[in-house]
């Protein structure tokens, strides 16, 4: 029996992306961690990887192609079987029409006074944001679909047009857009959003805007955690950073403290049972955050990898994580500064990671200059109150302090 590559969800709210390349074909030999194929959604790219072993039989996509979470991508072959030409699944790229065929099929099928076009989810979010009815639009994308460019040329026809007398009465439920003003100098240089930065404006400002946040502050000593990790390496070899120990740290507080191991909505918190830890990692013009899928059962050295390979990863543009992140964590302490974190929607919680600093703190009755790391926490007020993330923090500080789970 033929077994299937799904897309997967490597987002909160993905259902679709774009299949750019594939890196295989027909009556290729697949083997369990190979990559087939390199798609991508509003935010990045990412690769898809086999979980199958086998002969590929059907590629169900075109490069270019819609591909929707949790449906086939391709199949592959048990031992010694081969592809039934007149059994194929629906669907697949051997079976499609072509293209001008396909087009003149939609366009008649679809209602009358609505255009049957494809759209990307980002166009689709960008026509919602302006108001447009993005069935009415002509796309220009691969087989017509409506790709960002249509939806931008779209609204520059729309502010041109005179609005209708009723809609000017009509209380907005949502900020209308704004626009930025012409510029007044030949100088000014304007910088639209590329599709990464739009992304993250769109959800942080959901956030800010529906979130109810509150914000702790705590400090840890570090100084015995430093002398630890430093006797590690000596022994061992392996580099591991302070960031691995804060990921496995709060991965492991998260057993104790699940209610922080939410996503909420306007109405109830879904407690999560998986603590996947979602680690912030910049790249060129934006913000990337791939998951450690089931941290609190990973080692040090497990977790440590994983994050130098996603974030490498990331700055090639690739989530290659296929998790969803449950609790997200964003260090900015290498610059030398504090953060308050937004929570990424829909979690219930985010830890801001400061720098390290030499302070005279009291220790073992007497007075020492100690390694103190700060930490924030922001909360979603809607899931918990300030004494339970008051416990939350203190408790992973104390994790931090006595950690001693090097492998």
């Amino acid at each position: 029996m033929a077994k299937p590559i799904v897309m997967p969800q490597v987002g909160q709210d993905l259902t679709e992306g774009t299949l750019i390349e594939w890196f295989v074909k027909v009556g290729d030999e697949v083997k369990k961690g190979d990559v087939v194929a390199l798609v991508e959604s509003e935010k990045a790219s990412f690769e898809v990887e086999a979980y199958e072993e086998g002969t590929v039989l059907e590629l169900f996509c075109e490069a270019g192609g819609s591909a929707t979470v949790l449906a086939p991508l391709l199949t592959l072959s048990e031992p010694g079987e081969t592809l039934d030409k007149k059994a194929k699944t629906p669907g697949s790229v051997a079976d499609a029409p072509p293209a001008k065929s396909e087009t003149i099929s939609a366009k008649t099928s679809a209602p009358v006074g609505q255009k049957a076009n494809s759209s990307s989810p980002l166009a689709r979010r960008l026509a919602a944001q302006k108001g447009l009815d993005i069935s009415k639009i002509e796309g220009s994308g691969p087989k017509g679909s409506v790709v960002k460019r249509d939806i931008e040329a779209a609204a520059q026809v729309s502010a041109t047009a005179p609005a209708a007398t009723s809609q000017s009465t009509v209380a907005a439920a949502e900020p209308a857009p704004t626009t930025l003003p012409l510029p007044s100098s030949e100088d000014d240089v304007e910088l639209p959003f590329n599709r990464m930065r739009q992304v993250i404006a769109e959800r942080l400002a959901l956030s800010k805007r529906t979130i109810p946040h509150f914000y702790l502050m705590a400090e840890a000593d570090v100084s015995d955690l430093q002398i630890r990790r430093k006797a590690h390496f000596d022994i061992t070899g392996e580099k591991l950073s302070l960031n691995d120990v804060i990921v496995h740290a709060t991965a492991l507080t998260l057993l104790e403290f699940s209610e922080l191991n939410a996503f909420v909505s306007s109405n109830g918190v879904l407690k999560k049972a998986e603590i996947n830890i979602g680690v912030a990692v910049s790249v060129d013009d934006g913000l990337m955050v791939p998951a450690i899928a089931n941290a609190p059962h990973k080692n040090i050295s497990e977790i440590s990898e994983l994050i130098r390979e996603y974030a490498a990863a990331a700055r090639r543009g690739i989530n290659k994580s296929q998790a969803k992140s449950t609790f997200s964590i964003s260090n900015l302490g290498m610059y030398d500064v504090e953060v308050l974190p937004i929570i990424n929607p829909p979690e219930a919680g985010i830890l801001g990671v400061g720098p390290i600093k030499r302070k005279v703190r009291e220790h073992r009755g007497g007075i020492q200059g100690r390694d103190i790391m700060s930490f924030s926490l922001a909360v979603d007020h809607r899931a918990v109150d300030g004494a339970y993330g008051a416990r939350f923090l203190q408790s992973l500080c104390k994790t931090i302090e006595t950690y001693n789970e090097f492998s």
